[in-house]
């Protein structure tokens, strides 16, 4: 069979893909799709090692281990060991279960070649295209119908600031809360700015008050935007960072405080989401 470097570099970028994409949700963790789109390049780049002639077992599985650690850690990152650790048995699972099926089709056709257990698909590159956009669809039923099922769970939370503290929050776990900090990768807790302004210090709740009213004078105050996007458009919110939260009991470092203007709910003031979660 002739192997044409582009369509192996191509397949292995999407098979990468969406296994990077498949295995954090299936760990339950939300990704950061810059990160899996440099992982994914560094997958296919892998994969030229079908051209590698030579009959070193250990040599060959060292080489496997090492790539499958280096696509696992440029993807999700350290910041959190038990979500990297999760995630990247998640990944070496689904790579085992492709793995598997794909030497199955390599025995029964000649359109798939396995070497150096690197898979070269000879294939129409349109079925390609349609194949890989019916796994991503197949992947946001999955997260719609999991964030659909999953319980409602409501916690009270403690929010340390370096000059103030935000007691005893009545804060809800949402499973489609995707915010973060996307600048330095940092988690995100939203506030409703009307329910806890009368327990902040004033200079700092004019502070995030004048940022909702586009007023930008000169402070002190750090106040940080945080992008994201709703059902209802886009948008920046203002943020502090706090030294660190507490929740049931569990102290979680490194995280921005998000508030917003719209009522979140009659008894909620906070919402957190999935990543959060996954550290208490």
């Amino acid at each position: 069979m002739i192997i044409y470097v582009d369509v192996l570099l191509v397949t292995n970028f999407l098979i990468s893909y969406f296994l990077l994409i498949a295995s954090s949700l299936l760990a339950g963790y939300t990704y950061n799709r810059k990160r899996i789109v440099i992982s994914s390049v560094i997958g296919a780049f892998f994969c030229l090692y079908i051209f590698v002639e030579f009959d070193n077992s250990i040599l060959d599985l060292l080489v496997k281990i090492i790539s499958l650690l280096i696509c696992v850690f440029v993807a999700y990152g350290v910041k959190n060991k038990r979500a990297f650790v999760i995630q990247g048995i998640c990944y070496v699972f689904l790579n085992m279960l492709i793995t598997g099926i794909t030497m199955g089709l390599s025995f029964k056709s000649s359109a798939v070649l396995q070497k150096n257990m690197f898979f070269y698909f000879d294939i129409n590159p349109i079925l390609l295209v349609l194949s890989s956009c019916l796994i991503y669809f197949l992947i946001l039923i999955f997260q719609l119908v999991k964030e659909k099922i999953a319980p409602q769970e409501v916690y009270l939370v403690d929010i340390i600031f370096k000059d103030f503290k935000l007691k005893s929050l009545q804060s809800f776990y949402d499973t489609g809360f995707k915010v973060k900090d996307i600048i330095a990768n940092r988690d995100v807790v939203l506030v409703s700015f009307d329910k806890v302004k009368p327990n902040m210090p004033t200079n700092i709740s004019m502070a995030v008050q004048n940022y909702f009213e586009g007023i930008y004078n000169d402070t002190n105050i750090s106040i940080i935007p945080i992008f994201l996007n709703t059902i209802h458009g886009g948008g920046m919110l203002p943020a502090l960072k706090s030294e660190y939260i507490i929740i049931d009991s569990k102290k979680v470092d490194n995280i921005m405080i998000a508030f917003t203007k719209n009522e979140l709910s009659e008894n909620v003031t906070a919402i957190f989401g999935t990543d959060i979660k996954k550290q208490l």
